[in-house]
């Protein structure tokens, strides 16, 4: 009977073990497919946002300006854009 126990506690242990480790791997794989694209906000300062995509940028870019887009950021050079101001926009 007591083996039995302990045999139930470790498989119980095992399984919140196993579930803690496929959350922290998901989370790890959602982050690493993540990118950072750039916007223009209300205020016409360009902005950057971190999502998954495209679509996922505009739609969580916070007071994202009417009429941006996003660009993808791959480059140094693509950062430099981050903090300039867009005027007439």
């Amino acid at each position: 009977m007591f083996t039995n126990t302990l045999s139930t506690q470790f498989m119980a242990r095992l399984a919140i073990a196993s579930v803690i480790t496929v959350a922290g791997l998901t989370a790890m794989i959602s982050n690493a497919s993540a990118a950072t694209y750039a916007y223009v906000d209300a205020a016409g300062d360009v902005k950057s946002v971190v999502a998954a995509d495209w679509k996922t940028a505009i739609a969580v870019a916070p007071n994202i300006h009417m009429h941006s887009g996003v660009m993808l950021l791959t480059t140094a050079a693509d950062y430099t854009v981050v903090g300039d101001s867009v005027t007439g926009y």
